[in-house]
């Protein structure tokens, strides 16, 4: 899969880095000094040049990408490139929304898979206001009625030895001894199983009680 990254700072330079062995990444920079220092850096290839300009992208091999990520931390230059990416029929466009305002100029180009900075930022944060104990939130699904946490079964839970199955709540997964298990009526729980549960927030607190007996 071959994928074009627009913008070498921390959010385009550590992509690169993590889906380097698995893609064939380009990465796009406009600064010279940032160009030549993160060549240094990764193996993906590097390209320095302004990616608003269409010539610059062809060069990069825009027709030929399944994928673009637009990470630049100025929203008119992310949307300029947008633009560019849709004329030219890119099968994938993601782009980085870094004010919140602008996420309406994106949808109405038709550009859907956005990353908001702060909403991301809020998510996090809200995710950790969720913390319970020893619980952590993954996400909040419908309008934050329903939290999908991570648990770990400890040694004082009285689901060890019984079915996979909580009252007010839903076990996804269980992660046991490195192998991920999708549980069924004849799966049985035991101590360490880390289990995904999906969960209704009012019922957040009990069922984490339930999971690690404390």
């Amino acid at each position: 899969m071959k994928v074009i990254i627009v913008g070498a700072g921390e959010t385009g330079l550590t992509l690169a880095t993590l889906l380097g062995e698995d893609y064939d990444i380009v990465l796009l920079e406009k600064e010279d000094q940032i160009a030549k220092e993160t060549a240094n850096k990764i193996s993906a290839m590097v390209v320095k040049g302004d990616a608003t300009d269409i010539t610059i992208l062809k060069e990069a091999g825009l027709d030929k990408v399944d994928a673009i990520v637009i990470c630049t931390g100025d929203d008119k230059t992310n949307l300029m490139i947008c633009q560019i990416a849709l004329t030219e029929k890119v099968k994938k466009i993601i782009s980085l929304v870094n004010s919140a305002k602008n996420e309406e100029l994106f949808t109405k180009l038709g550009i859907t898979s956005l990353v908001s900075v702060v909403g991301t930022n809020v998510a996090a944060i809200k995710n950790m206001l969720y913390h319970i104990g020893d619980a952590r939130v993954i996400a909040a699904l419908g309008g934050g009625e329903v939290q999908l946490i991570e648990l770990i079964i400890s040694k004082n839970s009285k689901l060890i030895g019984q079915k996979a199955q909580i009252k007010e709540a839903i076990i996804a997964t269980i992660y046991r001894k490195g192998e991920l298990i999708i549980p069924d009526k004849t799966t049985v729980l035991k101590e360490g199983d880390l289990l995904l549960v999906a969960v209704k927030t009012k019922h957040l607190s009990k069922v984490a009680k339930i999971i690690t007996g404390k």
